[in-house]
């Protein structure tokens, strides 16, 4: 018999799941205001910290909002299917440093393969985004972010695997936070644009080699910042 190892929970993770059972039954509806912290704690049996870890994790997921009122449930309840990893990220049970090591293996792979099979379509895609970021760097860091993420899009793109494409969305979905936090000086930003121009160069002459070792440089890159911008933080 194939024994299945036991996943652990914590309260807060079961007081989320419980919560929006609550919800999708419709015991609490869209809209309403949650119970107060201490009945919720004396429904669920935990103590008020579980209950607002849990609140604070399910308002992050956007499934909740606080207001002065109280907690309320939101009219779009549709994050209530967001994946299971972005709950655990929330809930501070997946490290930054674990996202970085799977954004490597994903988009290191995804650049050899956008090197090999890139169109001309791409190319121009990759292009653009990158003319993007060069005219955002000093007007726009938001407009940058997004320019910058459109150029990995592309390139993701071009690889033209699917799975790989639906793995690298939700990673970078993920990431999104950290990246806008690691924008913060025309210096970090001209760096980025520098890794960025590289790798294009690099698919636009189907370099596969080339394509992988700076994408992996600017990962790196990316990683080491945010880590130093946490140390001053």
């Amino acid at each position: 018999m194939k024994i299945i190892p036991i996943k652990r929970t914590t309260l807060a993770d079961e007081v989320v799941e419980q919560i929006k059972t609550m919800i999708v039954d419709g015991e609490v509806k869209r809209g309403e205001k949650l119970p107060a912290e201490r009945e919720l704690a004396e429904r669920f049996s935990v103590g008020r910290p579980t209950i607002r870890e849990a609140l604070k994790a399910l308002v992050a997921l956007g499934i909740l909002t606080r207001k002065r009122e109280g907690t309320f449930v939101n009219s779009d309840i549709s994050s209530l299917f967001t994946d299971p990893l972005t709950q655990k990220l929330i809930l501070q049970r997946i490290s930054f440093k674990e996202l970085f090591e799977v954004r490597k293996l994903l988009e290191v792979k995804i650049a050899a393969l956008a090197a090999e099979r890139a169109t001309e379509e791409d190319i121009e895609r990759m292009r653009n985004a990158l003319k993007e970021m060069d005219d955002m760097m000093t007007n726009d860091e938001h407009k940058f972010v997004a320019a910058d993420i459109a150029f990995h899009e592309a390139v993701a793109e071009a690889a033209q695997n699917e799975i790989l494409f639906e793995l690298f969305t939700a990673v970078r979905h993920l990431l999104l936070e950290a990246q806008k936090a690691v924008v913060k000086s025309p210096i970090i930003m001209q760096n980025s644009l520098k890794y960025h121009k590289q790798i294009f160069e690099a698919i636009k002459h189907q370099d596969v080699a080339e394509a992988e070792k700076v994408m992996s440089a600017h990962i790196d890159d990316v990683e080491k910042t945010l880590i130093t911008l946490k140390r001053i933080e």
